[in-house]
Formats: C-alpha cells, sequence, structure tokens
C-alpha cells in the first residue's frame, strides 16, 4: 500500500476505502484455497471448440464423452497416488517445512506456540489452526510457523490440513460416473406440441395480419 501511496495517493485512498477482506487474502475472514480463476473453464472450452460445429445430439455426445474421459482419469490418478494429501497439498507442507527449519519454537501452552525467526515473531494455536501470518488459517494447511511448532510435539501436520486437501476427499470428488446415453432409435419421441393458448390455428392468425397491413 506504502508503494501504492507513493505513485499515486488517489488510488491509495480508493483502495482504502475497500474493506480489506473483500481484496486481501490476508484479511479474509473464511477459507480461501490461494489464487481462483478460470483457467480449468477456458481449458475445458478449448478441448470443446470443435463440438460447437455439431448438431446439437452429436455436441452433447460430445461433451458427454469428454466429460467422462476426464473424470475417469482423475478417478485412476486419486487411486495411483500413495501420499496422505493431493500432489498440491504435499509440495505446500514440503515448503512449509523448510521454512519451519529456519525458525525457533517455544511453547508457552498446550496447543500455543511462540515462533521467532530473524525478523518476525508471530503465535501459533494448533487447537485453533491459526497463525498471526494468516496463511494457517486462510489456506486450511500448516504454514512454516505452525509447522516448525509441530516440529516440536508429538503431533501429525496431516491433522492440521483441511480435509478438502486428504486424497480420501478427492477420490470421492471424482468417484462418480457419466452414464452412457442409448441409441437414438431408442430415444422415446414425445407426442407433436399443440397450441393450446391461441385462439385462432396459427396459419389463420399469419393470413389475418397479411391482408391487414
Amino acid at each position: 500500500m506504502e508503494k501504492i501511496k507513493a505513485r499515486n495517493e488517489n488510488a491509495h485512498n480508493w483502495i482504502a476505502a475497500i474493506p480489506k477482506e473483500n481484496w486481501a487474502s490476508f484479511y479474509f475472514k473464511r477459507e480461501r484455497y490461494d489464487v481462483l480463476t478460470t483457467n480449468r473453464s477456458e481449458c475445458y472450452n478449448a478441448v470443446l471448440k470443435d463440438a460447437r460445429k455439431l448438431p446439437i445430439a452429436a455436441a452433447v455426445e460430445l461433451t458427454r464423452f469428454k466429460s467422462s474421459e476426464y473424470i475417469q482419469k482423475r478417478q485412476a490418478m486419486g487411486f495411483e497416488w500413495e501420499t496422505k494429501c493431493t500432489h498440491y497439498a504435499e509440495k505446500h507442507l514440503g515448503l512449509a517445512r523448510e521454512q519451519g527449519r529456519g525458525y525457533d519454537a517455544y511453547r508457552v501452552g498446550v496447543n500455543e506456540f511462540e515462533v521467532r525467526s530473524r525478523d518476525h515473531h508471530d503465535v501459533v494455536n494448533l487447537l485453533q489452526q491459526t497463525c498471526t501470518c494468516r496463511d494457517f488459517q486462510t489456506l486450511g494447511l500448516p504454514c512454516g510457523h505452525a509447522m516448525a511448532a509441530i516440529t516440536i510435539t508429538d503431533f501429525d501436520e496431516y491433522d492440521y490440513c483441511h480435509k478438502w486437501f486428504r486424497i480420501e476427499m478427492y477420490r470421492e470428488t471424482y468417484c462418480e460416473v457419466f452414464h452412457p446415453t442409448v441409441d437414438r432409435t431408442q430415444w422415446e419421441v414425445p407426442p407433436e406440441p399443440h397450441f393450446y393458448n391461441c385462439r385462432k390455428p396459427i396459419s389463420f392468425l399469419k393470413y389475418e395480419l397479411k391482408y391487414k397491413k
């Protein structure tokens, strides 16, 4: 914010007037899983771009086939993994361990710890799963300070990972099946539509409007 203020004070004042929880992850009051993007939607659009040129029935069938292929691939991935959490979470935990090695942690209560580094002093509460740096509660995964606190205890670091990062939850997410559709020769054909709301037949209305002009 100070850098923005140095370049443009009006921009600084405009941002400062907006509640911080609306634009800064540090002040976000609920759990937020890193950066939210539409990249996955855009990838799916690229895969299905050729379907736009197809007739409706073929486009629907291609969409179903690609969705089933997508789900099946991730089902296989989920059962191949032998880790407790997803690869994203495991990578985050590895980085947190590296950061935690550079911190000094001291126990000040059953679940509360003081964590010191060269430039910072943070407080970790493992029971509430919070840290004054706010990364712990914002991401739902232990930060470097929390990892430093966990290493001086007999606690398991995976007990402090949000359930959405657990491999069991990943498998459950992709456990559904896109059932195949029957051949068009087996479709149920509905009866022809009837125009009950018209007081006059449509053909008569067209004729009447033509001669009124």
